[in-house]
């Protein structure tokens, strides 16, 4: 999809960062989202992979691959008190004690992070926010159920103190700590897919594609209507 067919949707004009991984090689990938956040840099060398359907996208080996994005520049994703939204389409290859998948953050500190969490036998996805300025370090909220080698677009979608989650445009049973999560404090941190904020460990396993953060809380329409967009290239229903 050129930038100016991503314009038409109007969807997308909410949208702050979107990396569908069109390079098909070389150790960046960019942002086709209006604000352009250049450039998202490919660390520990995640490899290109083309699906039968023809889609390209990036698997990680779930030992140091991941992708990052300077603070400076990406100072729009620093979500607060603002409604948000998250969007992947995700494979996970295998079961981990902490799989990221999006970040901004520092624990315990400031900022917002996305995850799996597995212990034996539940496969939570994770959001939590950061906030040391609350006397309570962090809160968060979680699904359970994701599934291992299956594609699954994932969704969460946040307005207020009970966030939503989504699989495949279907809205999920979430678990919240007491009284839902409080306002991430403010977030000077690098951008990360597929690895902890400090870049050192709960690497992702598995393939991902078109990760995406959206400013607004996207409607449950919108959700389905993502799912239906893409679902051909990834054999799902």
């Amino acid at each position: 999809m050129s930038i100016a067919a991503f314009d038409r949707i109007a969807t997308n004009h909410q949208c702050l960062l979107s990396l569908p991984f069109r390079e098909g090689s070389g150790i960046i990938t960019r942002d086709v989202a209006k604000p352009n956040h250049q450039d998202i840099d490919l660390v520990g060398f995640p490899n290109w992979v083309r699906l039968d359907s023809g889609l390209g996208v990036l698997e990680f080996d779930g030992a140091g691959d991941y992708l990052e994005c300077a603070a400076a520049k990406t100072a729009d994703l620093n979500f607060t008190t603002e409604d948000y939204s998250i969007t992947c389409w995700i494979y996970k290859e295998h079961s981990a004690t902490s799989d990221m998948v999006i970040a901004r953050y520092a624990l315990d500190l400031d900022g917002w992070e996305l995850y799996f969490y597995e212990p034996t036998p539940h496969h939570y996805l994770t959001l939590r926010h950061h906030h040391g300025s609350l006397g309570v370090d962090r809160t968060g909220c979680y699904s359970d159920d994701w599934p291992l080698a299956t594609w699954c677009l994932l969704g969460i979608t946040r307005s207020g103190a009970y966030p939503k989650h989504y699989r495949n445009g279907q809205e999920l049973v979430v678990t919240y700590d007491v009284g839902g999560l409080g306002d991430p404090d403010t977030s000077n941190r690098d951008l990360v897919v597929g690895c902890r904020f400090s870049k050192d460990s709960d690497w992702f396993s598995g393939m991902m594609w078109d990760p995406r953060l959206w400013l607004g809380e996207l409607s449950p329409l919108q959700m389905r209507t993502l799912f239906r967009m893409n679902a051909h290239w990834f054999g799902v229903n």
